[in-house]
């Protein structure tokens, strides 16, 4: 017999989830044939058999959380049951006056009797009738089993009313993982957010010109794109946004890469995939990166490795109608950004009201680590850069 433990599928993993078996008991596996689908630290992954055989146990339900080690399943290599199969021996067979009969299983139920209403007094068969109780549902608690007039008015009294209880929902998957890691944000960082406005009006005449050259090449040209090359252009000036705090060494990391991680909203939860060097990317390639990372996401099939590292993440809500918030720093990262929705509002321009599209903005950032006046300073660049997206394409 193998043992089939859950294996460290990734960084350093404790635990994982059962999320679905792919094999049932008695069920006969090849080697490296996926056996179980777990889910560790947001990501789901199919674990595979170590060798050809038959599964004999499954150790845990759908839903249960074992740790890294943990024994999985048992599984009997294939040349065990052959052995097993030559020593089985036949089970023998009832024989009767006219030929064998095959024996039933001795855990076969026998038929129960029933509809045998229990003595009760004439007069308390009138009561019955007269609650309209049916005397052979109720149990008798007279000498004999006996229906007295107690059992029949406590079988015609209201139910009592018991109060529905409330739904309780597990705590697990993406939304434990989701849980874990703000927690950790809350206490660790010093959460200050600063909002600024973007006229958006050149970002959306450029979108429009490059649409269908983006389309032509299968690729979605969204305005988060933009938004992000953008950002990876202003961290140059502003290593700080793109660090983290080591506090045991007390030294602030300024990462030589940008590698920015964008909120993906899936049923399960939210998920954070990490375009690697996203600053040496073009606006073709973020775009293609964006949208084949986010599809990955959506369908669960996006590897843990692909959800770290990041340096700085985006959040952008306004996909979904919000306009403005107070993003959580995904830690150990010093900042996040996040993006509302693009809508018609009414701004002043050369003293005049007119109608403009205009993008919300709210930075996050570590008050250990930034300064009021450094972030704002990043969100004026930022905004300078959608304004004016020939500032993107002349850095691209």
């Amino acid at each position: 017999m193998v043992e089939f433990k859950f294996p460290d599928v990734g960084e350093g993993i404790a635990e994982g989830e059962i999320v679905r078996w792919l094999v049932a008991v008695g069920d006969t596996v090849r080697a490296h044939q996926p056996i179980v689908e777990m889910e560790t630290d947001k990501a789901l992954v199919e674990l595979p058999s170590p060798r050809s055989g038959v599964i004999r146990e499954l150790r845990g339900a759908v839903g249960d959380t074992v740790a890294v080690g943990a024994v999985l399943a048992v599984i009997e290599a294939a040349e065990e049951t052959a052995a097993a199969a030559m020593k089985e021996p036949t089970r023998p067979a009832a024989v009767g006056v006219v030929g064998e009969l095959e024996e039933a299983p001795e855990s076969e139920p026998r038929e129960a009797a029933g509809g045998v209403v229990p003595p009760v007094l004439p007069r308390d068969r009138k009561l019955a009738a007269e609650l309209g109780i049916d005397l052979a549902a109720v149990r008798g608690s007279g000498p004999g089993g006996r229906i007295t007039e107690a059992d029949i008015r406590a079988a015609g009294a209201p139910a009592e009313v018991v109060p529905t209880p409330a739904e309780r929902i597990p705590l697990k998957g993406l939304r434990k993982a989701m849980s874990r890691t703000m927690t950790i944000s809350a206490r660790s960082a010093v959460h200050v957010t600063v909002m600024e406005r973007a006229d958006a009006l050149a970002l959306r005449e450029l979108r429009q010109r490059e649409r269908a050259l983006a389309e032509a090449k299968g690729v979605r040209l969204t305005y988060l794109t933009f938004i992000v090359k953008a950002l990876t252009l202003v961290l140059e000036s502003f290593p700080l946004l793109n660090s983290s705090l080591d506090e045991e060494k007390e030294e602030i990391v300024l990462h030589g890469g940008q590698h920015i991680g964008f909120a993906v909203d899936t049923p399960e939860g939210l998920l954070v995939p990490v375009v690697r060097d996203a600053r040496r990317k073009s606006i073709l390639e973020l775009a293609a990166a964006l949208q084949e990372l986010s599809e990955r996401a959506r369908q669960r099939k996006i590897s843990p490795a692909e959800l770290k590292g990041g340096t700085f993440t985006v959040s952008n809500y306004g996909a979904i109608g919000g306009l403005w918030g107070t993003p959580v720093i995904n830690p150990p990262q010093s900042a996040i950004l996040g993006v509302g929705r693009i809508e018609e509002a009414a701004v002043v321009r050369q003293g005049e009201v007119v109608a403009r599209p205009v993008v919300p903005l709210s930075l996050t950032f570590d008050h250990r680590i930034i300064d009021g006046a450094t972030a704002q300073r990043f969100l004026n660049a930022l905004v300078e850069h959608i304004e004016n997206p020939d500032l993107i394409l002349l850095e691209n």
